[in-house]
């Protein structure tokens, strides 16, 4: 088989062999150009934009508090919780703290032999107090402490005075919202002058007989 029979069974076997083919620069090719320019290309819809978006989002993590966070929630809930159990059964606020002593019936000073106050020596063991009174009740002297010279850190002292048919020291009655000096002896307040209401004298005398 020679060249010019090769080509002519290659003709016939061409798809193409008997079509008209259009120059580039012909009209029907700038035609179809045209119409290819002017044709809109298809957009996405909503629902493929959608799904595509859901496909490469990685879905969110569950949010989670900070552990540190919860722990100190729950502690700040225990603290409080035992703050109001103490307040409820007063372990969260200071109570009155008290004391109380005796004062007996007292002989009338007019045939008492006291000696002077000023020779007075104190025994040992005594407890010594400045303080206000504040409620003279039946039965009762309540003073409250302004301080403790020796022997005592009670708020307040309660004096029993059932056996007395007068509270006083020393026939001066006990009056609300005055000042006393008082020294007891084997829970027995002091008189003869001893005990009595705070004036600069006494108050001096308490200063050396109960110093450090």
């Amino acid at each position: 088989m020679n060249d010019e029979e090769l080509q002519h069974r290659l003709r016939r076997l061409d798809p193409s062999a008997g079509v008209s083919v259009h120059p580039a620069g012909g009209p029907r090719a700038a035609l179809l150009m045209e119409q290819i320019m002017n044709t809109a290309t298809a957009t996405p819809t909503a629902t493929a934009t959608a799904t595509a978006t859901r496909a490469t989002t990685p879905p969110s993590s569950p949010r989670r508090w900070p552990r540190f966070a919860l722990i100190g929630t729950a502690a700040a809930a225990l603290i409080g919780g035992a703050a109001v159990g103490l307040g409820a059964f007063g372990g969260g606020s200071s109570a009155t703290t008290s004391v109380h002593y005796q004062l007996g019936e007292q002989a009338d000073p007019l045939t008492t032999m006291c000696l002077a106050v000023t020779d007075y020596q104190p025994p040992a063991g005594m407890a010594a107090f400045e303080g206000t009174v504040t409620a003279v009740g039946q039965g009762s002297v309540t003073l409250e402490v302004s301080r403790w010279f020796v022997g005592g850190e009670a708020d307040q002292v309660v004096l029993d005075v059932t056996d007395v048919a007068s509270p006083a020291l020393d026939g001066i009655a006990f009056v609300p919202g005055t000042e006393y000096l008082v020294a007891v002896a084997d829970g027995q307040v002091q008189t003869c002058g001893v005990s009595a209401v705070a004036e600069p004298v006494l108050q001096q005398l308490y200063e050396q007989w109960f110093a450090g």
